[in-house]
């Protein structure tokens, strides 16, 4: 590293060259005399456009974020009809499930009673 002075004499800054990079070098009144000015604002315009640029980049993040904000509040709607759906579907299986049982038990009920009823039915014609 390469430690070295530069003094201007004016406002403007000498530019010197480290590792191919421009560096500006000011004097302590020189630094005092652009902060006074930056702080009356002589020097805002380019300020004003770094922050009006900021101010459009967090508008199109903001923009963006609300898109997917809703996007996912839609997605999340549409899972909870999905799932409602399902539930349904399932309520409505089940049910349909039951109504089966009961109609096999009655079935076999009707063949017990059947088998029953012809066993005494032929043990009344063969008593007879």
């Amino acid at each position: 590293m390469m430690s070295f002075i530069s003094i201007s004499q004016d406002l403007t800054p000498k530019v010197r060259e480290i590792d191919k990079l421009p560096h500006y070098c000011f004097t302590i009144a020189q630094s005092r005399e652009i902060a006074k000015l930056l702080e009356l604002g002589k020097y805002n315009d380019s300020l004003v456009t770094n922050l009006s640029l900021n101010i459009k980049r967090f508008e199109l993040v903001t923009q963006k974020k609300d898109s997917i904000i809703s996007f996912q509040s839609d997605q999340l709607e549409n899972y909870a009809m999905v799932v409602n759906n399902n539930d349904r579907t399932i309520m409505l299986l089940e049910e349909t499930i039951k109504r089966k049982e009961k109609k096999i038990k009655r079935s076999k009920l009707h063949k017990i009673l059947l088998g029953i009823s012809l066993v005494a039915l032929g043990t009344l014609i063969i008593s007879k």
